[in-house]
């Protein structure tokens, strides 16, 4: 196996710990987001806001699909890529899936940090931050859910990064 799918909710650290993997792989690094946006021309939030959340799924699985030819890559998805065209399966069959099941105080605490990185959360309280993310978690834990690792850890350690050369090895 040559490729490595983190996905989960906004802020539960997909970005982040895929570039913290790939570096300790010394593998590559790719961000399904920044992808969709140099395929577009425009920021994800704008894309989805003039072009609606269908056209905007169309466009992340032909982005994802893409990377089937990457090797030695570990990919970044964005928080919905699992739960759209089929792309929890593809992913599946193309690389070893990983959900990042950060527990929601912990999103709640990084998306008031900088409410600017997730555009959907501005303006939200506290509380109301809890209740989107429990609502989207609810939608997306069937497809998170058949991930081949699940990691309840807000961040990664030497125990994840082990699992992880373990399945890739097979």
């Amino acid at each position: 196996m040559n490729k490595v799918y983190l996905v989960g909710l906004p802020a539960s650290g997909k970005t982040t710990t895929a570039q913290w993997l790939a570096k300790r792989m010394s593998w590559q690094f790719f961000d399904l987001d920044a992808s969709i946006e140099a395929e577009t021309e425009m920021s994800v939030s704008d894309y989805f806001g003039l072009h609606g959340e269908e056209s905007f799924r169309m466009v992340e699985a032909e982005c994802l699909r893409a990377t089937r030819h990457l090797r030695n890559t570990v990919v970044g998805c964005g928080g919905g890529t699992a739960a759209f065209h089929g792309n929890m399966e593809w992913m599946k069959m193309n690389g070893l899936t990983i959900y990042l099941n950060t527990p929601l105080d912990v999103l709640v605490h990084r998306i008031e940090v900088d409410p600017a990185l997730r555009p959907m959360f501005i303006g939200h309280t506290n509380a109301e931050i809890l209740k989107k993310l429990s609502k989207i978690s609810e939608k997306r834990r069937v497809f998170y859910g058949l991930a081949k690792i699940i990691w309840n850890k807000s961040e990664p350690n030497e125990l994840f990064y082990n699992a992880v050369n373990q399945l890739i090895a097979v």
